[in-house]
């Protein structure tokens, strides 16, 4: 289903790499942050604890962010779509504003069509912090300006999914 993920994914415009353990993703996010500001939303602690040393934009100012990285609940094959769940606003301005969102995936939450998410989406929407779920497919894009594709506008105009393959 990697391979199903990643080739539906790049079809839309995103930029799709694979990691063999969590530290050689950060290790590719830190070196693509070097000297960038850069917004997080809730990110599990193994993530967020790695990550020190990038500069991070305080919780009122997300849209000076240069770099937005958030941790994806799941993936869809079959579309390259992720799911991330994101209870807070200031979590989801750092998955909008910045122009470009990196997103971490485990290789082990994709699922092979929407359908499949069923369970998981029950779960999210049943619990006690009801979640903002997000489904995002490929870079921000609309043509509703005289048909013109334009990408970025209503979002990051760039999406990195970095899969975690030995999570």
């Amino acid at each position: 289903m990697v391979e199903q993920f990643t080739a539906a994914a790049e079809a839309v415009g995103a930029e799709v790499k694979r990691f063999p353990t969590l530290n050689e993703a950060i290790a590719a996010i830190q070196s693509h942050a070097a000297g960038r500001s850069v917004a997080a939303s809730a990110l599990p602690a193994s993530v967020s604890g790695a990550l020190e040393g990038l500069s991070f934009v305080p919780a009122g100012a997300m849209e000076t962010a240069e770099i937005g990285i958030s941790f994806a609940q799941a993936g869809i094959a079959q579309t390259g779509t992720l799911l991330l769940a994101l209870a807070d606003p200031v979590d989801r301005s750092a998955t909008a504003l910045p122009p470009v969102h990196a997103v971490l995936l485990k290789a082990s939450t994709i699922v092979p069509e929407l359908s499949a998410l069923g369970p998981t989406l029950s779960t999210l929407l049943s619990s006690a912090n009801a979640a903002y779920l997000s489904l995002i497919t490929g870079p921000s894009r609309t043509a509703d300006i005289e048909r013109v594709l334009t990408i970025g506008v209503h979002g990051p105009k760039e999406l990195h999914i970095l899969i975690l393959e030995g999570e």
